[in-house]
């Protein structure tokens, strides 16, 4: 298993997001999470950096990858209607896609680490 010091900060960052979440849903009265809107927000600005760390990689089309990339495109979507509509079902809704994300991202660092570990076969040797 190959997690690294990345996968510590995006574990930090869905931890914040989760107290926002149970900060808004016991209607805790903090002035940075007053509004359904700002919360919300608060949901994005988490979600980029989590982006930003977890090491993603483009050109890498696995189905975890894929995955990570269509569930990336739907947290953006959802973040940008959530702002704009103010509605508390797209902030939990959000919020359980950045914790998919997350739990996604941890097992595809996961998976890659085992795959990685093993002894490469050789290319070039001969078939007998």
């Amino acid at each position: 298993m190959k997690l690294k010091w990345q996968d510590l900060i995006t574990t930090l960052l869905v931890i914040v997001g989760g107290v926002i979440v149970y900060a808004k849903f016991y209607s805790y009265n903090w002035a940075i999470i007053g509004s359904w809107r700002s919360a919300t927000t608060l949901l994005l600005i988490v979600g980029f950096l989590m982006f930003l760390f977890s090491r993603f990689n483009f050109a890498n089309l696995s189905i975890l990858n894929v995955s990570e990339m269509v569930l990336g495109v739907v947290a953006i979507l959802m973040a940008v209607w959530g702002i704009f509509v103010v509605n508390h079902f797209v902030f939990y809704g959000l919020a359980t896609v950045l914790g998919v994300l997350w739990l996604i991202d941890t097992a595809r660092h996961a998976r890659h680490g085992t795959i990685s570990s093993t002894p490469p076969y050789n290319r070039h040797a001969p078939i007998h």
